[in-house]
């Protein structure tokens, strides 16, 4: 099994809704069985933070009801998942300096480096800061990027 991780600052808006529709992108094609998904943040100061309503909102204008809680980035995740994706450069700072020192550290990448739409940025920007027509912009920045990521995914793990 496939093991990929997104990662945030505090794990309550855009890796856990990278989670959440990687995994709702995995059940529609039959691929559950091949990848797991997790989120977590760095910045995580007290786990069980439920996610940023600006996030919610925007999926529920979509049809979709998530729910998610907050979990802390640990060294641990960089030997279990195989693919380890940093939504901004703080993030990626962060885990580097987490994993360093981990025996078999998975791929450490930019969530953004999978996105269509290259613009020259790495980062995702953060919606907690921003109103709901940046969580717009954030949910389809994600949501366009799912399907290359698997597909970056599944081809070399079918071969």
């Amino acid at each position: 099994m496939f093991k990929v991780m997104f990662v945030c600052m505090g794990n309550v808006c855009r890796s856990p809704l990278a989670h959440i529709l990687l995994n709702i992108y995995l059940k529609k094609n039959g691929l559950d069985n091949k990848i797991t998904v997790e989120s977590s943040g760095v910045n995580v100061f007290s786990e069980g933070q439920a996610m940023c309503d600006n996030i919610i909102h925007t999926a529920a204008k979509r049809g979709l009801a998530i729910k998610h809680y907050s979990r802390r980035f640990y060294s641990s995740d960089g030997e279990e998942y195989n693919l380890i994706l940093a939504m901004d450069h703080t993030t990626m700072s962060r885990i580097k300096n987490t994993v360093k020192g981990v025996d078999n550290p998975g791929i450490v990448r930019y969530f953004r480096y999978y996105d269509p739409v290259q613009d020259g940025s790495d980062e995702v920007p953060d919606p907690w800061y921003g109103g709901r027509g940046e969580s717009e912009m954030v949910y389809n920045m994600i949501e366009r990027t799912i399907k290359p990521l698997v597909d970056s995914i599944v081809i070399p793990v079918s071969l």
